[in-house]
Formats: C-alpha cells, sequence, structure tokens
C-alpha cells in the first residue's frame, strides 16, 4: 500500500512540474518630451524725436476730473473736432446785442432772432424776424414829432464749417422790411427853410440782402454765437438816413450776439 502511494505521488509532482503557472506582460514605454516655444510680445516701441510733442503729451492730464472726462485729461485742444452734443432739428435763436444797444441809445428799440430747422450738423434753414422802432434824436429831435417802425421777416441759408461743439458759419439771406413811417415834420408850412423830408404817414414795403459770417458753441441744449456781417436796406431817403441803426438807409453794418435753446 505505501508502495502504491508513493508512485502516486512520484507522478503528482511529475505532472505538476511539466505545467506552466506564469503569465508574461509586456508594457510599452512612452517617452515624452518637453518642448517650450517663446513667442515675442506684441508691443512696438514708439520714439518721440520733437521733445516739444512729449512734453506736451505730459502735461495732457492737468484738469479736475469730472464725470466726462473721469481721467482729467485736457481736452481744450479737441473742442472744434468734438461731435459729442446733443443735434436737434429745430433752434430758436434770440439776439441779445439789442438789449445792450438800448442801453447806449435810448431812441431805438430792436428784439429779434431766428428759427434755425437743422438738416443735420453743417446745414441749416434761417427764418429771420425782428421789431424795430426808432424816435428822433439829436439835431433832428426839435424838429420832428413821431417814429419810425419797422417790421424784418425774411430767410436765410447757413452753412457751418464742422459738424462739431464749436464751428465758424456763415449766412447768406435777405429780409422783407415793412416800414411804418409816422411822423410829422414840424416846420412844414412854415416860413422858414426846410430842406428835409417832410412829414410822412405810410407805410414801405422794402428788401435787404445780407451777408454774416460767425462763430457758434453748442451743447446739449443752449447755444451761444456772435455773428457779424453787412446789409443793404433798399430804401428812400427819410428821417433816419445816415443814422446807425437796424433801420438805417443804404448799407448797415450787422452785430449780434445770439443765445439759442434747442426745442426738439
Amino acid at each position: 500500500m505505501k508502495t502504491l502511494l508513493t508512485i502516486l505521488l512520484f507522478c503528482a509532482t511529475a505532472f505538476s512540474a511539466n505545467l506552466n503557472l506564469h503569465d508574461t506582460v509586456f508594457v510599452e514605454q512612452i517617452v515624452r518630451d518637453t518642448v517650450y516655444i517663446p513667442i515675442k510680445a506684441k508691443t512696438d516701441t514708439i520714439y518721440i524725436k520733437n521733445t516739444a510733442v512729449a512734453k506736451q503729451q505730459l502735461q495732457e492730464k492737468c484738469c479736475t476730473p469730472t464725470e466726462r472726462n473721469p481721467l482729467g485729461e485736457d481736452t481744450t485742444k479737441f473742442l472744434r473736432y468734438d461731435t459729442s452734443y446733443t443735434h436737434h432739428s429745430v433752434y430758436l435763436h434770440f439776439d441779445i446785442v439789442s438789449f445792450l444797444w438800448l442801453m447806449s441809445d435810448s431812441t431805438l428799440t430792436s428784439v429779434g432772432g431766428n428759427l434755425e430747422i437743422a438738416g443735420n450738423r453743417k446745414n441749416s434753414f434761417m427764418m429771420n424776424f425782428r421789431y424795430s422802432k426808432k424816435i428822433p434824436w439829436g439835431t433832428s429831435s426839435h424838429i420832428y414829432n413821431g417814429y419810425i417802425a419797422q417790421y424784418d421777416i425774411g430767410i436765410g441759408y447757413r452753412h457751418y464749417f464742422r459738424p462739431s461743439k464749436y464751428s465758424g458759419f456763415i449766412d447768406i439771406g435777405g429780409n422783407w422790411l415793412i416800414r411804418k413811417h409816422d411822423y410829422d415834420n414840424t416846420w412844414d408850412n412854415t416860413n422858414l427853410i426846410n430842406d428835409r423830408p417832410h412829414s410822412r404817414h405810410e407805410n414801405a414795403y422794402l428788401y435787404s440782402p445780407y451777408i454774416h459770417s460767425g462763430h457758434i458753441f453748442r451743447g446739449d441744449r443752449n447755444v451761444f454765437s456772435i455773428e457779424y456781417g453787412l446789409a443793404y436796406n433798399f430804401t428812400d431817403k427819410e428821417l433816419l438816413n445816415k443814422q446807425y441803426s437796424y433801420i438805417t438807409g443804404g448799407l448797415q453794418l450787422d452785430i449780434r450776439i445770439n443765445f439759442g435753446v434747442g426745442i426738439f
């Protein structure tokens, strides 16, 4: 029996010795290299040879910061090209130089202005209006009693040279004048030598072409302008001949200080 067990154990050992109980695993080795590529910064260096320009740039930040200019930059030199104002289609302008004239000459009353219909920032259609009244003064005051009143109604074209807040402009147009003569020459029907215009009580209808130039400052709502130029009143000789006013006959100089407001 022992002999049989010995033989069986020998056979089992021999059989197990022939078995392959191990697996072979192949591992692929991957080697990676890191390559660094330097990228040049996209920055250009600008050299300013003009030292005056460099100083000006250093002095730009010189103003008090505001809501519209938080950096406090000096924007004065850009005013001519600043188009940030609110453009209105209709403006109403009033001439305030008449009030100054009234302070120096109480014999003249004049109130006027114009209505501007702005097609765009550079071209406008103008409608003019004015009322003037003149009474005798100087050497005429002891000869004449009465006054001359005049209504001006006209149209014109205005061209702005820049579509910006500040701009120069030119006006060309004409006014229709309705003039009321209502005065008496006290020397009429006397024996005195009377070579002056005689008493007159009638209306005259005249025409006055003009050409003006000026400068304007336009804001979001209000505008301010200075206007000056020449006009020629086609009229006959009368009481106010050669006197300096809006209702003088012949060539006249117009000076106007206008304050305006944008309506819509």
